[in-house]
């Protein structure tokens, strides 16, 4: 199931599904070799409007990108026809860009080597 077109009124259905998507993007992010949970992604908000003619919805969610190590954090403002493609370029972008992380001395690549985590082994 995506997020592009809600045609159901209920609002817990899209709540369960965006609790998914944020907790796979979590997920990814602890099991990642370099970031090793670095960032945490959280909603923070929430906004459910159903249709006048009852054909659908439009959901908002307010997401947060939190940097662990140094406390800065982005929030963003996406809606279901964003969210599945959107979402995972933005997280990107704050991890590369805003956050500046590959401007730290050590980098992360090294940092990772220090701590004893290994990039994984690819065919």
């Amino acid at each position: 199931m995506n997020m592009y077109h809600l045609t159901s009124t209920k609002r817990k259905k899209y709540q369960r599904r965006m609790n998914q998507i944020v907790r796979r993007v979590n997920k990814a992010i602890k099991n990642d070799w370099l970031w090793d949970g670095r960032f945490s992604l959280r909603q923070v908000d929430a906004l459910f409007e159903p249709f006048d003619d009852c054909s659908g919805a439009m959901f908002r969610v307010l997401l947060e990108l939190t940097d662990n190590k140094t406390g800065k954090f982005e929030q963003k403002v996406f809606d279901n026809y964003d969210v599945d493609y959107a979402m995972p370029w933005w997280v990107n972008e704050c991890i590369t860009e805003r956050f500046k992380v590959w401007d730290e001395k050590p980098d992360p690549h090294q940092q990772a080597l220090k701590a004893g985590r290994r990039p994984p082994e690819y065919f």
